[in-house]
């Protein structure tokens, strides 16, 4: 924990701008607010389909990055980047893949007319989780391939000298904190993320097998979203916004929470904050990589627990 302090308090005296961080989280409080007064995110973004859930979904994204970018760029007095073509072709490439993985406008469709329908939720919520693999680490690969092979950090999935211990500690920490939320109703609406289907019957498998798959799954989802955010948009960027790159991206983060509880949008500020800098600071993505799918496994292991209380009380 030593390790993750030490970034963090390095990161804040450096970066550190008063009007540019109370610019920014005015942004966010009235963001924030909107959406959950309004239900912008449920009612507005979900409802679309097609093509044009994508295209809302990209205005939404953008409207989060640029405006950050831009308060960056004004309280810093650092609009060099703005001209750059490489800022515009890498975070515009960034937005669209999160916006094609956050909408899959084509993949509830594909499910139900070629699947049984005691499997449709199972694998949808099985394959909204793996295709990101496809929407997100295959075009960030292939763009890096191309672009930026001459780079040897890989966006920040090589393992070398890492120490995971400091990240392991965290997610002791953060235990106790996700069993005092999980009695939360909101909380209990969430999670467990997989609900019960038939799909073990049809199947012919234990449940356990199914909640296993989707669970693995699940884990799986959360390495393409650290490639993006903390190894696409913070360290493929240090090159154009040095420091810089850290608050756009924890306010995009933000906003793909949305739709989650508000609790869990107000934390995911703070997360994808500390995330950025850990990344920024190492180079490496595995740290966040670690306390995402670990604080995710613990959630929906207490959200279990918790239905399984729940299921045997009188």
């Amino acid at each position: 924990m030593k390790a993750v302090w030490k970034y963090l308090s390095y990161h804040i005296r450096t970066d550190f701008h008063f009007r540019q961080y109370l610019f920014i989280l005015a942004f966010l409080c009235i963001s924030i607010t909107i959406n959950y007064q309004l239900d912008f995110s449920d009612r507005y973004l979900d409802s679309q389909k097609g093509f044009q859930k994508f295209f809302f979904r990209f205005l939404f994204f953008a409207f989060a990055y640029y405006v950050t970018a831009l308060i960056v760029a004004l309280t810093k007095r650092e609009k060099h980047f703005i001209s750059q073509l490489q800022f515009w072709l890498k975070s515009l490439l960034a937005i669209s893949v999160l916006s094609l993985d956050s909408s899959l406008p084509f993949l509830r469709g594909w499910i139900e007319g070629g699947v049984d329908p005691q499997l449709n939720l199972w694998v949808y919520k099985v394959g909204v989780n793996l295709i990101s693999f496809f929407t997100i680490l295959v075009p960030l690969l292939v763009f890096y391939s191309f672009y930026e092979k001459h780079l040897t950090h890989w966006y920040g999935l090589r393992w070398h000298h890492f120490d995971p211990r400091p990240y392991l500690q965290m997610l002791l920490i953060m235990l106790p904190i996700i069993i005092v939320a999980s009695f939360n109703v909101g909380f209990q609406r969430q999670y467990p993320m997989y609900k019960a289907s038939a799909a073990h019957t049809f199947l012919g498998v234990p449940e356990w097998v199914t909640v296993a798959g989707y669970e693995i799954a699940y884990g799986l989802d959360f390495v393409t979203v650290e490639l993006l955010f903390r190894g696409f948009m913070v360290i493929g960027m240090i090159a154009i916004l040095g420091r810089s790159a850290v608050l756009p991206m924890a306010v995009t983060y933000c906003y793909l929470h949305f739709g989650k509880p508000a609790g869990e949008a107000i934390s995911s500020v703070a997360g994808g904050y500390i995330l950025g800098v850990i990344a920024f600071e190492t180079r490496s993505i595995w740290g966040g990589i670690i306390v995402h799918v670990g604080i995710a496994w613990m959630m929906e292991t207490i959200a279990y627990v918790q239905e399984t209380i729940t299921s045997h009380s009188p």
